[in-house]
């Protein structure tokens, strides 16, 4: 979220909260009886602050409704383009590569410690701590290469 976006936000919070605080105030007084000019000014009030609110966050929604649409006509064809590539992956495939990754580093660090370990308890588990992660990353592969040949047949049958 950009800085200006932040600062919208936090003056929309604020007015709200001037707004609850304007409305505990006017429940005080009815409370206490008080149906006064003052009491009718800060209801008015109230009613003012909830609509400008409301069309606070209407505007704001539809300024930033247009954000990322593809407007130039190079952009819809490489949008086209990369669909017929297949287009952007699952978040699911997405972090499965990730993990991949992440385990690629584990074991590299786990092979080097147990290199220099001299404790041989500490060696036994990083063996057990290799194999897990190899087993993992081993499962994590094989879901990847079956994503892929999904996605290259349908890539397939839709042409």
């Amino acid at each position: 979220m950009s800085k200006k976006t932040e600062q919208i936000y936090k003056a929309i919070s604020s007015l709200e909260d001037l707004q609850n605080q304007i409305s505990i105030i006017n429940q005080i007084a009815k409370g206490q009886g008080r149906e006064d000019e003052q009491a009718h000014h800060l209801q008015n009030i109230e009613f003012e602050m909830a609509q400008q609110l409301k069309s606070l966050r209407f505007w704001i929604s539809s300024l930033y409704s247009y954000n990322g649409k593809s407007t130039s006509r190079a952009k819809q064809a490489a949008s086209k383009e990369n669909g017929k590539k297949g287009g952007r992956p699952p978040k699911e495939i997405t972090m499965m590569k990730k993990r991949r990754e992440e385990l690629d580093l584990l074991i590299e660090e786990a092979q080097r410690e147990k290199i220099v370990t001299t404790d041989f308890e500490k060696e036994e588990k990083l063996i057990q701590e290799i194999a897990e992660y190899e087993n993992e990353k081993e499962e994590i592969t094989r879901k990847l290469q079956d994503w892929d040949k999904i996605k290259k047949s349908s890539a397939l049958f839709a042409e």
